[in-house]
C-alpha cells in the first residue's frame, strides 16, 4: 500500500521541507531524488490565505517565518 499526501496540502508540505533544507543546508533534508517532487508540489499547490495566516502565527512564536511562504504572502 502506497500512501500519498492529499493534493490540497502537497504544497504546504513541500514548502516546509524546502524551508528546512534552506535553513539547514548540507544536512540532506531533501534527497536529490525527491527535490523535483517537492518543487512540483510547490508549483501545483500555491500558498493560500490560511497558509499565510498559519505562517504569520508560527513566525510570531518562533521568531522567523518560512521564507517560501512569506515571499508568497508578501511578508518579506
Amino acid at each position: 500500500m502506497r500512501i500519498a499526501a492529499r493534493p490540497e496540502i502537497r504544497g504546504d508540505i513541500a514548502r516546509i521541507y524546502l524551508d528546512m533544507e534552506a535553513s539547514y543546508p548540507g544536512r540532506g533534508i531533501i534527497s536529490d531524488k525527491n527535490r523535483p517532487l517537492f518543487e512540483a508540489w510547490n508549483r501545483e499547490d500555491p500558498v493560500d490565505a490560511w497558509e499565510c495566516e498559519r505562517d504569520r502565527r508560527i513566525a510570531a512564536l518562533q521568531g522567523n517565518p518560512n521564507s517560501f511562504v512569506a515571499m508568497a504572502c508578501g511578508m518579506r
